[in-house]
């Protein structure tokens, strides 16, 4: 099958109505029609758009030309982003050239060492082999017998896009290349008006987007799996049992499965069980009907090894490949005993005055807090309490929290029945809330029972956080996190004071946007992929690359992955912001590390792996998991200076 066939399958000009939600003209197409005639660009625009519930990228000739064009030739100077035949795979009428090593080293630096889709440049007036040089290239006019138009026009769903591999750095003008997934390409774009990082990051919207471990300068898109994120909040009962299928909810579900599945943690108690069909294989095509004409051994992949990801300057999702690391041994720092009143009191001062803010917290980061201390000591950790306040005024200030609480919880208080059938907010929430309580822990002695005043504190206090975050209101899952915070302070306003120093942690978990479960998710792929590369690479043959299994793990901070006692030592550690603000992505390497190699057994894929995951609840160990945690830490920071600057900026350092 020639590429013109497939090209003709795989696209199609589209007409209907459509949502454009990227649109960038001044994008060119860059035609090799023969190596002894000029390079020829095709003006046109480039688009990213949703048509129902696809995602298409579509591309299209613009035959007018600029005002200061004088006929159909152009010179364009400047460093341009012409590329090398190597990468271009050009549909009929024109045949498709097979460019060959041979040919390729007449325009390719013989000192570049840029793999796979190198560029030349054109700074020079003469035309050199080891330098850049001008390059005259014809934009066809309409009127042009050549070629016809509209015969590189194209529209492809986002879904069948596979890699987006971007120029180097230094050109007046840069391209992307759309390698799609069975290995055929798309004509190379040049975007010599800009526009090519907003493009990338338009794309961040629909897919979730990782560096490549296959080619330098390129980005791997994962596509959101509707079946294997529905299956992920079933199969780990994150959102209840034996929810009820809504025939609104399967469409808005099938027409943006992402936006609707975190977004809809606010709105949503149940969520669709089996509604979707697997998605088909993706078949790949034969080798030799593939548009590529890059020889295999260019193009191997890193696999295994461990490599060093950059991201490129200024750019959005751009990341390069650099070269190969190791790391040194990793260690299992020991833990050390929580502490305790005698410790807690000695750092205090006459006044009441809180003493060495910084020791105490290495000191509860290495051992956690006796279980006695724990209502005094959160109020500090979750700025309830300030550090350096005296006695007196501490007082002053809890008061005054006091009347703060109680004036809001007044607010909804005194909404009226019919008031509230004119405020779908305060009902929704409170419907929602209600459903979520009966259920939170009802196992422990403190919520147990139906008449327990403690359910209606924990629903007095969600209710009343709706009052202080307008914004966020409730979403499924903040009742987990404060469960535990309102049985160690067994009063509903330090409670609630805690509850939101707690939210101001994790409420991008909450947000509609979904930006800080979609940030945390692309973090811990980029962790991974780094530290356990092999594990890695089992992922992605799984086709499980996206982590759908941490999501429980991520949005609720592993409250039902550990005991009620340990989420509380868990919790305690990480509120000291040590030994780095993302901790818990280091938690969640160390829990897939453990089990690594009951993961990585061959007939482990999707269901298996979200079904072991699932089996761990109740299982794990604390305290190995956090030596092995903060072990992970200190064997990165030991060679920070040879770190990808993306893993120094997750951990901090």
């Amino acid at each position: 099958m020639e590429v013109s066939a497939y090209l003709s399958g795989k696209m199609q000009r589209n007409g209907e109505q459509k949502l454009v939600v990227f649109e960038q003209s001044g994008v060119f197409i860059h035609l090799i029609v023969n190596p002894t005639d000029d390079d020829k660009l095709l003006s046109g625009k480039l688009s990213l758009f949703e048509e129902g519930s696809a995602r298409k990228v579509g591309w299209s000739q613009i035959t007018s030309l600029p005002a200061d064009v004088d006929g159909d030739t152009q010179v364009l100077s400047g460093t341009s982003s012409a590329v090398v035949g190597c990468d271009i795979a050009v549909p009929p009428p024109i045949p498709t050239q097979e460019i060959t090593s041979d040919q390729r080293q007449q325009s390719v630096s013989p000192n570049s060492s840029e793999p796979d889709w190198t560029v030349v440049n054109d700074s020079s007036k003469q035309k050199k082999i080891d330098e850049s040089f001008d390059i005259e290239m014809d934009v066809l006019s309409s009127g042009s017998n050549e070629i016809p138009q509209s015969t590189y026009d194209f529209t492809i769903s986002l879904d069948d896009i596979r890699y987006i591999k971007k120029s180097k750095k230094g050109l007046n003008w840069k391209y992307l290349l759309l390698e799609l997934k069975d290995g055929a390409h798309l004509p190379t774009l040049h975007f010599h008006e800009g526009g090519s990082n907003k493009f990338l990051k338009a794309i961040e919207a629909y897919v979730l987007t990782t560096p490549s471990s296959k080619y330098a300068r390129a980005i791997e898109l994962t596509s959101h799996n509707n079946n294997a994120l529905t299956q992920s909040f079933d199969e780990l009962n994150l959102f209840g049992e034996n929810g009820q299928q809504h025939s609104q909810r399967g469409k808005g579900f099938l027409n943006d499965p992402m936006s609707s599945a975190y977004s809809g943690l606010s709105k949503v108690t149940n969520y669709l069980q089996d509604w979707f069909n697997p998605a088909e294989d993706q078949l790949r095509r034969p080798k030799h009907e593939r548009a590529s004409i890059v020889p295999e051994d260019s193009t191997e992949a890193v696999g295994s090894s461990r490599i060093q990801i950059k991201r490129e300057d200024g750019t959005a999702g751009g990341f390069e490949v650099i070269t190969c690391a190791d790391l040194g041994p990793r260690s299992e720092p020991s833990r050390s005993d929580p502490i305790d009143e005698e410790f807690w009191n000695n750092h205090k001062d006459e006044d009441g005055r809180i003493l060495d803010e910084e020791g105490i917290k290495i000191a509860i980061f290495r051992g956690g807090i006796k279980p006695s201390l724990r209502k005094e000591v959160w109020k500090y950790l979750l700025n309830y309490y300030q550090w350096g306040h005296t006695a007196a005024e501490m007082k002053v200030h809890k008061q005054q929290k006091e009347d703060d609480y109680y004036r809001m919880k007044m607010q909804w208080k005194s909404i009226t029945a019919d008031q509230e059938t004119r405020f779908s907010v305060i009902r929704d929430n409170k419907c929602l809330i209600d459903k979520d309580v009966t259920r939170t822990d009802r196992t422990r002695i403190f919520y147990e029972g139906q008449e327990n005043v403690s359910l209606k504190l924990l629903n007095d206090v969600l209710m009343t956080y709706c009052m202080y975050n307008f914004d966020l209101g409730y979403v499924q899952g903040m009742s987990d996190l404060l469960s535990p915070i309102l049985e160690v302070m067994g009063s509903e306003v330090d409670a609630f004071w805690c509850f939101v120093g707690y939210m101001n942690i994790v409420q991008h978990n909450f947000d509609i946007n979904q930006q800080g479960m979609k940030q945390q998710l692309r973090e811990l792929r980029i962790l991974l992929q780094y530290l356990e590369p092999k594990l890695w690479d089992h992922f992605v043959e799984k086709e499980s690359s996206n982590l759908y299994f941490c999501f429980r793990w991520l949005l609720i901070r592993f409250k039902r992955e550990f005991s009620f006692e340990d989420i509380q030592t868990l919790w305690e550690t990480s509120w000291t912001n040590l030994p780095c603000p993302n901790f818990h992505l280091l938690v969640c390497i160390a829990l897939l590390d453990t089990e690594k190699s009951n993961l990585m057994r061959e007939e482990c894929g999707f269901t298996e792996i979200l079904k072991h995951i699932n089996e761990m609840s109740g299982k794990i160990d604390l305290e190995m998991t956090l030596r092995k945690a903060e072990g992970i830490y200190l064997q990165l920071s030991t060679c920070r200076k040879d770190l990808p600057v993306d893993i120094r900026h997750i951990i901090g350092i």
